[in-house]
């Protein structure tokens, strides 16, 4: 949304976080005394990583806490927004909209999307009501808990599950809320402002089952000097896993690690086995799922601390 084409008619040869919050806002052509910008940080979101996170979360829960501020808006570049979206969901939950947006256009080609998506992500940010942690993309207000890129080149790049048109969102927000509150994801006990005190952030690890899978990965990295702290399984179907990956992530949990099962399919949940070994997170796909159980050891860690 705020990438650059040196050449406008090359428009996928871009560079990405070139114009700032105010360079977007500004270009719209609207009255903007209503809206305050502010820059957290401006980078490609391949290169997403905690540190930006956790600045992100402090100048929200920020401007949240503010009397006056009816909502927040997050511009995003697209790789990792649906990674940032279930953060933002995971730790806020309060009585005020957080919107994050995007673009799959670079804002000086012809007919960009950018703009669109912000003005309307900026309106249902301060419409009355609440619609919690939301992705609005063209057109359509997607849960965060759910929310996941699709396509890697159409405008339309983003689904999740029962996704709604903006103008029927705007005209219900409380029908909205409740049913995105429907989705909701594993709770984790962290508050937003108790990420200032990590300074070192837990690692966890993303494996896939596939054909040939023999779980050497995971045992090369038990192996070396330091393992992750916690693992997540993108199994095949149901979140099934080869003999030998279930072997390696069974030697993983004994040792202390964390271990959590979903699938590496786009649609359907995965549902828990009787004498199930691991944590299956049926609601969260293999990214999402990282993100949420690297906030619980995040929480463990804090309240374990605390006592």
């Amino acid at each position: 949304i705020a990438g650059w084409a040196p050449d406008p008619t090359q428009g996928r040869q871009y560079h990405a976080a070139e114009l700032t919050a105010a360079d977007l806002v500004q270009g719209l052509g609207m009255g903007q005394g209503h809206i305050v910008t502010e820059e957290v940080a401006r980078i490609d979101s391949k290169n997403m990583d905690w540190p930006v996170w956790k600045c992100l979360v402090a100048r929200v829960q920020h401007w949240l806490d503010q009397d006056d501020v009816q909502g927040v808006v997050v511009t995003h570049g697209t790789d990792t927004l649906e990674e940032t979206a279930i953060l933002l969901h995971t730790l806020f939950s309060g009585h005020k909209t957080v919107v994050i947006t995007g673009a799959m256009r670079a804002a000086n080609v012809p007919d960009p999307d950018g703009p669109a998506n912000l003005r309307h992500a900026l309106a249902l940010a301060g419409a009355p009501g609440s619609a919690g942690v939301v992705c609005v993309f063209a057109g359509q207000v997607h849960a965060a808990a759910s929310v996941t890129k699709v396509n890697c080149q159409a405008l339309n790049a983003f689904g999740s599950v029962d996704p709604v048109a903006l103008d029927i969102a705007l005209e219900n927000l409380d029908a909205l809320q409740k049913r995105f509150a429907q989705q909701a994801t594993p709770a984790v006990g962290l508050p937003p402002k108790a990420l200032a005190q990590v300074a070192t952030w837990p690692w966890v690890e993303l494996v896939f089952n596939h054909a040939a899978q023999d779980g050497a990965v995971v045992k090369a990295l038990l192996e070396s000097k330091t393992s992750p702290q916690g693992w997540v399984v993108a199994g095949t179907g149901n979140g099934t896993m080869s003999l030998g990956l279930e072997a390696a992530l069974t030697q993983a949990q004994q040792g202390g690690a964390r271990v959590w099962r979903t699938s590496r399919c786009a649609q359907g949940q995965v549902q828990a086995q009787d004498g199930e070994v691991f944590q299956t997170t049926s609601g969260l796909n293999p990214y999402k799922a990282r993100v949420v159980l690297a906030l619980a050891l995040v929480a463990e860690k804090l309240n374990s601390s605390a006592l």
